[in-house]
């Protein structure tokens, strides 16, 4: 009885591993994107560049931490007060058992001074 509880114990374990080994890279992505966006928004909002030119600096931080966006899953928003830009993904990540999409949304605001 004794060595199957040890069994099970260590089973346990190394499936605990297998999945943050998985889950754990997209979400440390999305903290990383998550501050390039913060950056962008800051820079971008006294710079004066375009929407289409915020989106492809924004895509091109994101291809950077490893994460695919298209166009049109980036929104620029310009008020008076200043640059918004949010960004919705998902990642799909393959478990053994049972694969799992994870849906993201990151979002920036910066307001002029």
């Amino acid at each position: 009885m004794g060595k199957v509880k040890g069994f099970f114990g260590l089973a346990v374990i190394v499936a605990g591993f297998y999945v943050a080994w998985n889950l754990i890279p997209p979400y440390f992505h999305n903290y990383q994107l998550q501050d390039d966006l913060d950056d962008i928004a800051r820079k971008m909002s006294y710079l004066g560049r375009n929407d289409d030119e915020i989106k492809a600096s924004v895509i091109s931080k994101a291809k950077n931490s490893d994460i695919a966006l298209k166009e049109d899953q980036v929104l620029v928003t310009r008020d008076g007060d200043g640059l918004s830009i949010a960004v919705k993904y998902r990642v799909h990540v393959d478990m053994m058992v049972h694969p799992v999409d994870i849906d993201f949304a990151a979002k920036s605001f910066n307001k002029r001074i």
